[in-house]
């Protein structure tokens, strides 16, 4: 059998870049068109080039040579998708490790046919081989990876579980390579077969640790995500049960006040003491104008937000028809509507400007859907992804709960969300179709 000790460098620029376009296609994109086009490009043509240049360098330059081609895929990553530096190095050491096992299972399998089974058909073998080797690698690697992007849970990248990847990924490379450096050491073989069988399963091994742990880590963090979001709803409404309680002795103590105004009226005698009692008066029935939609879930949550925001002197105006909501549960009418106006109140609060601070809710029937939008004044430079604003916070991964909370009240009522700024107001728009029963 021929020994063919070395696998082409070539093997591994295809395998490393078919690995990174399968992460650049299956996550957040940071540019599209020409741009996006032209980074494939530079890419594709820069670590083709180097790997060509570098191929069947010395040992002692191996190491920094591999670096080199590691970072360049990192780089692609980061300008192509919307990572951080963390999340960049995060993929960019699966795509690492599954071009050296998609490389390192290809040049075997030549290794062994083009020594016995088809010892005549030289180079175009080869690239047969590798065609369709790649091909039925890459198309299951895509599957995967769409798979796990099928949840709308953008796994959160920290120092840990990058420092985690990158341990993982230096161990199965030093471990896969290491009859490569030397030929004289527990992990590794001075034959060519048993170094490639070492080599694959190796990396095999490695990839399948790899996207374990991406899946525990995803499923860590979906769990976090669905907790976190049980308690936003159960903690609006507690808000709603405090304010409701408020009310009602708020309530019982206007209805006392204002019998004793009207006995107070026919005693008065004189027509200064009736015009202030008049006075009184008008302004209790304008609290009991206040307020009042058809729906006691979403009048609670009215009254308890329209007192903040006389406290921070915020305007909030409101025309609603309460009785729209009926079919849906009182815990969700206070998480979504609680929500959404804590949201508009925190934007509008950070306005110097008082007479700005403007916040609106309607609540109306639209072609057989509720239709609910929130609309508030803004100075801010909002970003969107995916129609939905990101938060300006700086612990993105801490915060925008409140958003997410949103999404899933509506999502359980089979409606819709959508954002967008025009003019310096920003509006939440929601419908949910009417013709439905409590789910």
């Amino acid at each position: 059998m021929r020994e063919i000790v070395n696998t082409p460098g070539y093997y591994y620029s295809i395998a490393y870049i078919l690995a990174a376009f399968i992460v650049v296609h299956t996550n957040r994109r940071r540019m599209s068109g020409w741009k996006r086009n032209l980074a494939h490009i530079i890419f594709t043509v820069s670590l083709s080039g180097f790997m060509w240049i570098t191929d069947g360098v010395r040992q002692m330059f191996f190491l920094p040579a591999m670096a080199v081609s590691v970072t360049l895929i990192l780089l692609y990553l980061y300008v192509c998708c919307e990572f951080t530096i963390p999340e960049a190095g995060y993929y960019c050491a699966r795509a690492f490790i599954t071009g050296e096992f998609a490389a390192s299972l290809c040049w075997q399998i030549y290794f062994y046919t083009a020594g016995t089974v088809l010892p005549q058909q030289g180079q175009l073998w080869k690239w047969g081989e590798l065609i369709v080797v790649y091909g039925i690698i890459f198309a299951v690697v895509y599957l995967i990876e769409r798979g796990l992007q099928k949840e709308a849970v953008n796994v959160r990248i920290n120092r840990r579980e990058l420092l985690t990847v990158i341990v993982i990924t230096i161990a199965v490379f030093a471990v896969s390579n290491m009859s490569y450096l030397d030929q004289n050491t527990m992990f590794s073989s001075p034959f060519a077969g048993e170094m490639f069988a070492i080599r694959t399963l190796v990396d095999l091994s490695g990839m399948a640790v790899l996207y374990a742990y991406h899946i525990q880590t995803r499923e860590l963090q979906m769990k976090f995500e669905v907790d976190t979001l049980q308690n936003i709803l159960e903690m609006q409404y507690k808000n709603y049960q405090l304010s409701q309680e408020s009310i009602d002795i708020v309530n019982r103590k206007y209805h006392d006040l204002k019998h004793q105004i009207t006995l107070l009226k026919a005693e008065a005698n004189s027509r200064k003491s009736l015009e202030y009692l008049e006075e009184m008066e008008q302004d209790i029935r304008s609290y009991e104008a206040q307020n009042k939609t058809g729906n006691k879930v979403l009048d609670a949550v009215l009254t308890s937000k329209s007192l903040y925001c006389q406290n921070k002197e915020i305007s909030l105006t409101c025309v609603a028809d309460g009785t729209l909501l009926d079919f849906m549960a009182e815990m969700d009418i206070s998480a979504l509507f609680g929500n959404m106006l804590d949201n508009a109140i925190e934007s509008v609060e950070k306005l110097d400007d008082k007479e700005k601070r403007l916040i609106h809710l309607s609540v109306a029937e639209q072609k057989s859907f509720l239709r609910i939008r929130v609309e508030n004044y803004t100075e801010e430079k909002i970003s969107f992804r995916n129609g939905m604003p990101v938060t300006t916070k700086k612990d993105k991964h801490l915060h925008g709960f409140g958003m997410k909370s949103i999404q899933s009240t509506v999502r359980k009522y089979g409606g819709s969300v959508t954002a967008g700024v025009r003019d310096n107001w920003f509006e939440l728009r929601v419908l949910i179709p009417l013709n439905q029963k409590q789910q």
